[in-house]
């Protein structure tokens, strides 16, 4: 029941009192020193708040902090000091210094219309590219290349208490590329923000602001352009009205006719003037402007039309697409650097390749080994690469194409050197998300072949056009070499499945590839192709198989598809020493007596041959290459005893107290790994096979052991761990038996294929590996033009591509067909 004013009172005495009893206190000391970053934060604050609140005074606050930073933190080669107190100032500047200087300049830039601030910014991006970035990755280092000497030169890509200095030196850069017309810096912030990808996809909350530049590469920034003499009432009254709308990605500039400061010459303030003597407001998205506006009433709806109008498709990548193709002139060039390596004509179109490819399968961008073992292959005589939209889900895509943009930006390779080749028709991953979310909402990618669970299948051009894109902005490609329908095949496989008669099934596959090569055609006349063709497993199956394809099926339609000037260029099949279809199978020529490679010779098209190491055969997959034998001394009987045991605990003392999951599996059957393995034992084929096998086991063994280990408490958690850390480690003991002798079988086949070829290969080429002498046949054969070998790591690159300048071996028929009589004999005994 007291008043406020006595309230008020009351605690004005109270503070007073509270305040005298702390000054007895010994008082916090004052951290007064200055430094650049936070100083940099804070003029892009005040900056901004002009610009939106008209505030003179937030204005003229920025530009003294910014001329004393610059005056005073600035080096005498043009570097940042980090921190400046009581005079002096002192310690090489880190990157966050650079960053958010950088930043809050190009801010005050866009606030005042003074253009030294926009200079200077670029400046300082330009030091910072040269003394911090991370020439692999493109993400920036935390110091620069003259900083004293640590363990490690750190990155950091997430936000913390302040933004990610790599987040805000890749959005200056973006900011400035605008302003500046530099696309070179463009490319420098998306490799920024790219180099930190897979840890934004898993993490996304830790990378607000790399997010924000990510958003601002994607849509491409709304450009404004000022003009008019600065102060006066029309240009103020312009610039208001936009303050008030929220626009996160625009950039804007102001040219004032009557002063001299350079600002005509930047791109944005070009040929622009005032409207009958009146300021006026350009708005342009890259460089394509609208009429100029003076009225500001109008500046609403004009801002609204550019936001609801036409857009290109949406991009899929911050990257900027690499203009050019491969052609005759550079592939030659690109030839006769590596003079006495292998190359060969690419059937008819003019180019010339590397009888040796780099196979994109199973590569990923975030592997630096990929990295490394796809530049060693690109600089050491390989200029063709194989990839496609759905290995590792994009992974293997975006790996080729950082690679190539780091190359030819730094000028060791031309784009017109080399042949890019990718492949479309899965859905897997994320593109499998993609086709059923769209069909969720009715609008279903058509004729889509559903061939399980997690893969399904299509080449229809909406399909097409969809993975097209995608495909070219992640090889950051204007234009794709050679595009291939991946596997058709699979609407054969279903047909048959379904009961569908052979040959109704046949014309509609035959009537669905024309329909695809007529829409790549169309892609060739948009430049975004140069040609295309079908990878295809079964051109080599007999021709009364159900699922069998033909080239010269695929001829016909690719004819009634766009006439005899048609683009199909390129097949690529398997092709091994244990699968030779491709070498003896005799059914495509019109008069039914040839092989697919003869039938492509004749018709100028080029032959890729894919698992040239990997052989499905017996059964199984067996990979040719030698496999070393790891001596175990473990007793496989006594060991698989050993495991059983343990299950048999588990389903007795553990399974029974744990509640499955409705529709999920019994935990009494979580490990009876021993049946399993004990069974699987005598059919083991190779080392292939085997890891095959145990990477399912493994993963199926972890998935329930983290499980477990996440959702058991108490007691029986602890019954739960002691089992584990006694079952695992004898798993671990019975899985590398396996694993010796998976690698012993896999010895004696290829002791046996080494033993049935070896006479037919010259002497001094026999002692070779084996791996060496199966790419060196499949590269040999009379019809193929280049073998796509798997080299994920620059050791194997510099093994396999030793054999580009072997000269060809002649009679390789000869060679198959004494490696397939050697499958055929018993296997010999240990």
């Amino acid at each position: 029941d007291i008043t406020p004013e006595e309230l008020e009172r009351t605690l004005e005495a109270a503070r007073r009192k509270v305040y005298a009893a702390r000054q007895q206190r010994v008082k916090p000391g004052l951290d007064d020193k200055i430094l650049t970053a936070w100083n940099g934060l804070m003029i892009g604050a005040l900056a901004e708040g002009h610009r939106v609140l008209g505030e003179a005074r937030h204005l003229e606050a920025a530009e003294r902090a910014a001329d004393f930073v610059l005056r005073t933190l600035a080096r005498e080669d043009s570097g940042l000091l980090r921190t400046y107190r009581a005079g002096k100032a002192h310690l090489n500047g880190y990157l966050e210094d650079y960053a958010y200087l950088s930043e809050g300049l190009i801010d005050l830039y866009e606030a005042s219309g003074t253009v030294r601030w926009l200079r200077e910014a670029e400046r300082l991006l330009e030091r910072t590219l040269a003394d911090f970035i991370d020439r692999d990755s493109g993400a920036f280092f935390n110091t620069a290349r003259d900083h004293e000497q640590l363990i490690m030169r750190y990155q950091e890509g997430t936000d913390g208490a302040t933004p990610s200095p790599n987040a805000v030196t890749a959005s200056a850069l973006a900011r400035i590329a605008h302003h500046l017309d530099r696309p070179d810096l463009r490319h420098a912030a998306a490799r920024a923000i790219k180099a930190h990808g897979p840890t934004i996809a898993r993490y996304p909350r830790g990378f607000a602001k790399s997010l924000c530049v990510v958003d601002f590469l994607l849509e491409s920034p709304l450009e404004l352009a000022f003009v008019g003499r600065h102060g006066s009432d029309d240009l103020e009254a312009l610039r208001h009205e936009v303050a008030r709308h929220y626009l996160p990605n625009r950039i804007q500039a102001f040219l004032d006719p009557e002063a001299l400061d350079g600002t005509d010459e930047l791109p944005l303030l070009e040929g622009k003037g005032r409207v009958d003597g009146n300021a006026a407001l350009y708005i342009c998205r890259d460089f394509a402007c609208q009429a100029p506006l003076t009225d500001p009433a109008a500046v609403a709806d004009q801002l609204a039309a550019m936001a609801a109008g036409p857009t290109a498709l949406a991009a899929t990548t911050i990257a900027i697409r690499l203009e050019g193709r491969a052609d005759a002139e550079g592939t030659r060039r690109y030839a006769s650097r590596f003079d006495g390596r292998g190359y060969a004509a690419l059937g008819s179109t003019g180019l010339t390749v590397s009888c040796l490819g780099f196979g994109g399968y199973r590569t990923h961008d975030g592997s630096s080994a990929h990295r490394a073992a796809l530049r060693k292959a690109l600089c050491s005589g390989v200029n063709l690469v194989d990839t496609s939209t759905n290995y590792l889900d994009g992974a293997s895509e975006r790996l080729i194409g950082g690679v190539l943009r780091e190359l030819i930006d730094a000028d060791e390779l031309g784009r017109d050197e080399l042949v890019v080749v990718s492949k479309i028709g899965y859905m897997q991953g994320a593109t499998y998300e993609l086709a059923r979310e769209r069909e969720s909402r009715g609008a279903g990618f058509p004729e889509v072949v559903k061939y399980e669970d997690g893969l399904w299948h299509c080449i229809h051009p909406e399909f097409l056009d969809d993975q097209l894109q995608r495909s070219l902005d992640r090889l950051e490609l204007e234009t794709l070499d050679f595009c291939l329908l991946h596997n058709p095949e699979y609407f054969l496989s279903d047909a048959a499945r379904r009961g569908v008669p052979v040959e109704r099934a046949r014309d509609e596959f035959y009537r669905r590839l024309q329909a695809a090569f007529a829409y790549l055609e169309s892609q060739v006349t948009e430049g975004q192709l140069a040609g295309y063709g079908v990878s295809s497993n079964t051109l080599v199956s007999p021709a009364h198989a159900s699922n069998a394809t033909s080239l010269a099926l695929m001829l016909a339609a690719a004819h009634e598809a766009a006439g005899a000037d048609h683009h199909f260029r390129v097949i690529q099949l398997p092709l091994n020493l244990l699968e030779s279809g491709a070498v003896f199978e005799r059914k495509d020529g019109a008069d039914g007596d040839q092989t697919v490679l003869q039938a492509a010779q004749n018709a100028g098209i080029a032959v890729l041959a894919n698992r040239p190491l990997n052989a499905f055969a017996v059964g199984a997959l067996v990979r040719l290459a030698d496999a070393p034998v790891e001596d175990t001394d473990i007793d496989f009987a006594e060991q698989v005893a050993r495991v059983a045991d343990l299950e048999a605990s588990f389903r007795a003392e553990i399974a029974p107290q744990l509640q499955p999951a409705p529709d999920s599996l019994d935990p009494a059957e979580y490990f009876r790994l021993a049946e399993r393995l004990t069974a699987l034992q005598p059919s083991l084929v190779g080392l292939a096979h085997w890891s095959q096998v145990e990477a399912q086991i493994l993963y199926t063994v972890r998935t329930i052991v983290t499980v477990l280990d996440q959702q058991l408490e108490g007691g029986l958690a602890a019954r739960w761990i002691d089992w584990r850390d006694s079952y695992l480690p004898e798993l671990e003991d019975l899985l590398r038996e396996l694993r010796r002798q998976a690698s012993e079988k896999s010895e004696a086949l290829n002791a046996a294929l080494s033993a049935a070829i070896d006479p037919l290969l010259p002497q001094h080429r026999r002692s070779e590996s084996l791996s060496r002498k199966a790419l060196w046949v499949a590269a040999s054969t009379p019809g193929v033009t280049c073998v796509l070998n798997g080299m994920r790591s620059v050791a194997y690159v510099d093994d396999s591509s030793g054999v580009l300048v072997w000269p060809k071996l002649e009679a390789t028929e000869a060679v198959y067909r004494a490696a397939r009589d050697a499958l055929a004999k018993p296997e010999p005994t240990a």
